[in-house]
């Protein structure tokens, strides 16, 4: 009896191993890495870089069929390091959830100092050079060339080769207090309604303001993305 159930037990792992498939790990975090930098360049105008530093496996096994990854949390937004929630779907079927460590660089064309510049000197080209490089620590913080069409004053000196960093400089804002600006509500990454508003604070490309629907009379705070520009997640 014992011989039979021993029997009946290796024929029914044997079906189920059968009916198995089995991932790398590296497939895994080239997969998940994936996703992630195309979602990341729709944000940004940068050269994005994922990796997928480590999962807690060297072999995955998942049910046979195809496999598909969602980013849970943390896919909207980019971060230099943080711990993804990915879930697994085989065949449109939920199979399991990862949490992964991700590193994020992103390198874009921004403003350099030249040389040696004062304080509460104007930046011009004759100062400034564009370099290639790593912005991922202040995405948030950096000029392009095209920005020197406004005019800018630095409010620090800048060293030659540092990057100039817009929290340092003063300028025009992109959007003004009580100016006209248009309202754009995204969710998950697609832009649902567009709105006109007014701003109720002064505010740069990438700070956060508070914007007023006019017919509603209701407040948001939303990123301004550009000239009278304010994106709002929804």
């Amino acid at each position: 009896m014992n011989k039979l159930l021993t029997t009946v037990l290796i024929m029914m792992i044997g079906a189920l191993g059968a009916n198995a498939q089995m991932v790398s790990s590296s497939d895994v975090k080239t997969a998940v890495a994936n996703i992630l930098e195309t979602n990341y360049k729709k944000m940004t105008n940068g050269d994005v870089e994922v990796k997928v530093s480590a999962t807690p496996f060297a072999q995955l096994q998942l049910p046979d069929g195809k496999i598909n990854y969602k980013i849970v949390s943390g896919g909207d937004k980019v971060v230099p390091r943080d711990i993804k929630r990915v879930d697994i779907y085989v065949n449109g079927a939920f199979v399991k959830t990862l949490n992964l460590p991700v590193q994020t660089v992103v390198y874009k064309e921004v403003l350099v100092a030249s040389d040696f510049i004062n304080r509460e000197q104007a930046l011009t080209k004759d100062c400034t050079t564009v370099k290639k490089v790593d912005v991922s620590m202040r995405m948030d913080f950096v000029l392009t060339d095209k920005m020197l069409e406004k005019e800018i004053t630095t409010k620090k000196a800048f060293q030659k080769g540092e990057v100039i960093d817009r929290r340092f400089v003063k300028m025009r804002p992109d959007v003004m207090r009580n100016a006209d600006v248009r309202i754009f509500f995204v969710s998950n990454g697609a832009v649902m309604i567009s709105i006109d508003g007014t701003a109720m604070a002064d505010g740069m490309t990438g700070d956060y303001v508070n914007v007023e629907n006019k017919n509603y009379k209701k407040v948001y705070n939303g990123k301004v993305i550009g000239e009278n520009k304010v994106l709002v997640n929804i």
